[in-house]
C-alpha cells in the first residue's frame, strides 16, 4: 500500500505541473476543468533541458508582451511614456520628494563646479604660464648658418661655401653690436651666446648683395644662405608669428562661456525646486552641460540630475 501511495501522490504533482504549464503556454484557461491522463510516469517525467530551456523562453516573451501590452495602455490613457517604460520599482518612487531633492543637488554641485572652473580659467593668464619654471629655457642662444655661392647651370659651376665672409649680429632694440665673425673655408659659421630677442643678421661681401636676416636667435636652428653677385640688399623676416594673444582671447571667452552656462545650470536647479515647469527646467539643466566642470565629473553629476528629473516628472505642476 505504501508504494502506491507514494506512486499515486507523484502522479498527482505530476497532473498538477501539467496543468500549470498548460494554463502558462495559454492552451486551457485557470479555471477550465482537465482531466490529466498520464499513463507511464517514467515517460512523463522525462523532460529533456531543451524542452525546458524553450518552455522558459516562452514564458519570458509572453511576460515581456504583457509588459508591452500594459505600457501602451498606460500611455493610451495618459501615462508618460519615459515614465511607463520603467521598471516598477522605480516607477512607484516617482512621487517621492527625496527623488526630485536629489536631483536638484546633483544639478547645483554639478553646475557650481563648472563655475569654479570658469572662475580658474578667467584669473588664469597664458603669458605667466609661459613664463613660469615649466617652460623656463637659457637666456642664450646660438646662430648657425652655412653660406654658398650661386649656382650657374650653363658652366656647372656654384653651391660651394664662401670663406671670409663678415657675419654682424645687431639688436634691433638700440642697434648694437651684438657678435661678429666670419665664415670658414666651407662657409659656415656660428655665433656663439647670444641674446633670446629680436635681432638682424647682416651679412656683407664685396661684390655680392647684401643679406639681411630678422631673427629671434634659437628659433631657426640653421640657416643656408645663397650669395649672389650684384649690389643691394635682400631683406626677409624670420620671426615666427606669436599666438599668445589670439590664444589668450580664446581662454578668456571659453571662461565666460563656462560662467554662463554654469549660472543656467543653477537657475535650472533652482527650476528644478520650485517644480513648476518641466521642460523649461530640462533645457536650463540641459544647457549647465557646458560649464564642464572638472572637465566631465560635474556634466555627469548634471546628467545624473536630469534624470531623476525625469523620474520625478509628475511632481511637476504642469505634468501632475
Amino acid at each position: 500500500m505504501s508504494a502506491d501511495s507514494d506512486r499515486q501522490k507523484r502522479l498527482d504533482a505530476l497532473r498538477s505541473r501539467v496543468r500549470e504549464e498548460l494554463v502558462d503556454e495559454g492552451v486551457i484557461e485557470d479555471d477550465e476543468e482537465l482531466e490529466v491522463v498520464i499513463e507511464d510516469e517514467d515517460a512523463a517525467s522525462s523532460i529533456s533541458l531543451s524542452d525546458r530551456i524553450a518552455r522558459r523562453r516562452r514564458r519570458t516573451g509572453r511576460a515581456r508582451q504583457k509588459r508591452k501590452e500594459a505600457a501602451y495602455d498606460a500611455v493610451r490613457d495618459g501615462g508618460d511614456p519615459s515614465i511607463v517604460r520603467l521598471p516598477a520599482a522605480l516607477r512607484e518612487r516617482a512621487e517621492e520628494s527625496w527623488v526630485l531633492n536629489l536631483a536638484v543637488l546633483l544639478i547645483i554641485v554639478g553646475s557650481v563646479l563648472g563655475a569654479a572652473s570658469g572662475a580658474l580659467l578667467l584669473s588664469t593668464d597664458p603669458r605667466d604660464l609661459v613664463s613660469s619654471s615649466l617652460f623656463e629655457s637659457s637666456n642664450e642662444a646660438y646662430v648657425h648658418g652655412l653660406l654658398l655661392t650661386q649656382l650657374d647651370a650653363e658652366n656647372g659651376t656654384g653651391g660651394d661655401g664662401m670663406e671670409g665672409v663678415q657675419i654682424d649680429l645687431i639688436r634691433l632694440s638700440d642697434d648694437s653690436s651684438e657678435a661678429r665673425t666670419e665664415s670658414n673655408e666651407q662657409g659656415r659659421f656660428t655665433l656663439s651666446d647670444v641674446a633670446r630677442e629680436p635681432m638682424l643678421l647682416r651679412i656683407q661681401h664685396e661684390g655680392y648683395v647684401t643679406v639681411e636676416r630678422t631673427l629671434i636667435p634659437g628659433e631657426v636652428p640653421d640657416l643656408t644662405i645663397t650669395m649672389v653677385s650684384g649690389e643691394g640688399v635682400d631683406a626677409a623676416d624670420l620671426r615666427t608669428e606669436s599666438y599668445l594673444e589670439a590664444a589668450l582671447q580664446l581662454s578668456t571667452a571659453i571662461a565666460v562661456l563656462t560662467l554662463i552656462s554654469a549660472a543656467t545650470g543653477v537657475i535650472g536647479g533652482l527650476e528644478a525646486r520650485k517644480g513648476e515647469r518641466y521642460r523649461r527646467t530640462q533645457w536650463l539643466c540641459g544647457l549647465g552641460l557646458f560649464s564642464r566642470g572638472g572637465i566631465f565629473f560635474g556634466p555627469l553629476l548634471i546628467l545624473l540630475g536630469m534624470a531623476l528629473l525625469m523620474l520625478a516628472r509628475p511632481q511637476f505642476d504642469d505634468q501632475s
